[in-house]
C-alpha cells in the first residue's frame, strides 16, 4: 500500500509542478519577449539576437521559478486530496502525513539536483553568454554599421561612418564614405563597396576592407588635397578596444572563481546558488502541514498563504543576499538564518498538524 501511495503522489506532484513550471515559464517569456522586442524597436538590440537573449534569460531564471513551481505543485496536489476525501481514506489505511514525506522528498531531490544544476553551473554560463551577446549588440547599435542610409559616430577612431546600402545579412556595405579629423586635417575615403572581416586576435575588432575607392587628405584651412586612388583599402573600425575585456558581475562567474575569491560578494552570490537547490526540500516540508484543509473547506486561503510564504521566503534571501555582500552579518550567518527560520516554522505547522504541544500544560492554562 505505502509504495502505491508513493509512487501516486509521485507522479501526481510532478505532472502538477510541471504545468505549474509551464504556466510560469510563459508568463516569463511574455514579459521578457515584449521587453527585447521594443528594445528591438527602439534600435537598441538588433533583432537577429531577440530569441536568443530570451533563451539565456529563461535559462537564468529557471533556478528561481523551480522551488516555487514544486511549492505551489505540492499545495495544490494535498489540498485536492484532502478536498476529495482522499487524505481521510490514506489516513484510514494506517499512512500518517510523515510517511508521505518519502514520495514527496523523492520529488524534491529530483528536483533539488535539476536546481543545483541550473544554479551552479547553467545560470551563470547563460549570464556570461547574455553579456556576450549584449556587448555584441552594443557594437552593431552604437556604430551602427549594418543601418544603411544613416551617418554614425564611431569613437574609436574619431570618425564617421555613412554607407549608402548594405547586403542582407550586412557583411558588405555600398557606396561608402568615412571622414575623420585630427589636428587641423581632414581624412575623407570613399568608395563604391567594401567588405567586413572579423579579427579575432584582436579582441573581435572587425576590418573593413574598402574595393575601389579614393582618399582625399588635407588641412581644413586650405584648398588643395591630395588624392590617391585605391583598389583595396583596410580601416580597423576597434570595435572592441583590446585594453577593456569584458567583465561580468558575481552572477555571471563560475562556481571556482567565487569559491577560491572568497570576497563578501562572491560569497553572498556563492550562498545563494547553495539556497536554490536547498529551498526545495524545505518548501515541501513547508508545504505539506500547510496544504491540510477540511473536507469542506477551501482550498484558496491556504493557496494564498502559501504565495505570502514563499514570496518572505525568497524576499528574506534577497535580503540576506545583500547584507553579507556589505557585510552587514558574518559569511558563517550568511542566508543560513532564513533557512532555518522557514525549517521552525515547517515544525510548527507540523505540530499543529499532529496537535503536537509545544509549551507545557501550565504556561497554555495561563
Amino acid at each position: 500500500m505505502s509504495r502505491v501511495l508513493n509512487r501516486y503522489l509521485f507522479r501526481e506532484t510532478l505532472g502538477t509542478a510541471l504545468l505549474v513550471l509551464s504556466v510560469l515559464l510563459l508568463i516569463l517569456v511574455a514579459s521578457r519577449f515584449s521587453n527585447y522586442i521594443g528594445q528591438a524597436a527602439s534600435g537598441l538590440l538588433p533583432k537577429q539576437l531577440v530569441f536568443q537573449m530570451l533563451g539565456l534569460n529563461v535559462l537564468g531564471y529557471l533556478s528561481v521559478l523551480v522551488p516555487g513551481s514544486v511549492f505551489l505543485a505540492v499545495l495544490l496536489t494535498l489540498g485536492r486530496l484532502y478536498r476529495d476525501n482522499e487524505m481521510s481514506a490514506i489516513s484510514a489505511c494506517g499512512i500518517s502525513p510523515l510517511q508521505m514525506y518519502r514520495a514527496l522528498f523523492a520529488l524534491g531531490i529530483l528536483f533539488a539536483l535539476g536546481t543545483a544544476a541550473l544554479s551552479f553551473w547553467i545560470a551563470p554560463w547563460a549570464v556570461r553568454q547574455s553579456v556576450a551577446l549584449r556587448n555584441q549588440s552594443t557594437e552593431i547599435t552604437r556604430y551602427g554599421l549594418f543601418q544603411a542610409g544613416q551617418f554614425h559616430q564611431i569613437p574609436a577612431i574619431g570618425a564617421t561612418f555613412y554607407a549608402g546600402a548594405t547586403s542582407p545579412h550586412g557583411r558588405r556595405v555600398y557606396n561608402v564614405l568615412i571622414e575623420s579629423q585630427k589636428r587641423g586635417r581632414v581624412d575623407i575615403v570613399t568608395a563604391r563597396q567594401g567588405v567586413f572581416i572579423s579579427a579575432p586576435h584582436r579582441g573581435g575588432n572587425r576590418t573593413l576592407i574598402l574595393e575601389r575607392g579614393y582618399r582625399y587628405e588635407g588641412h581644413l584651412d586650405s584648398a588643395r588635397f591630395d588624392r590617391v586612388h585605391f583598389r583595396e583599402y583596410g580601416v580597423n573600425l576597434k570595435l572592441v578596444p583590446d585594453h577593456e575585456p569584458t567583465r561580468y558581475s558575481e552572477s555571471g562567474q563560475t562556481t571556482s572563481s567565487l569559491w577560491t575569491d572568497p570576497t563578501p560578494r562572491n560569497l553572498a552570490q556563492l550562498q545563494w546558488r547553495f539556497s536554490a537547490p536547498l529551498s526545495v526540500l524545505i518548501l515541501i516540508f513547508l508545504a505539506l502541514p500547510l496544504a491540510r484543509t477540511a473536507p469542506r473547506e477551501g482550498r484558496a486561503l491556504k493557496i494564498f498563504m502559501g504565495i505570502l510564504l514563499y514570496l518572505l521566503y525568497s524576499n528574506l534571501m534577497g535580503i540576506g543576499k545583500v547584507w553579507v555582500a556589505h557585510r552587514v552579518v558574518p559569511a558563517a550567518v550568511g542566508l543560513w538564518w532564513v533557512h532555518v527560520l522557514f525549517v521552525l516554522i515547517g515544525g510548527v505547522l507540523l505540530a499543529r498538524l499532529y496537535e503536537v504541544h509545544l509549551l507545557p500544560a501550565r504556561e497554555r492554562s495561563s
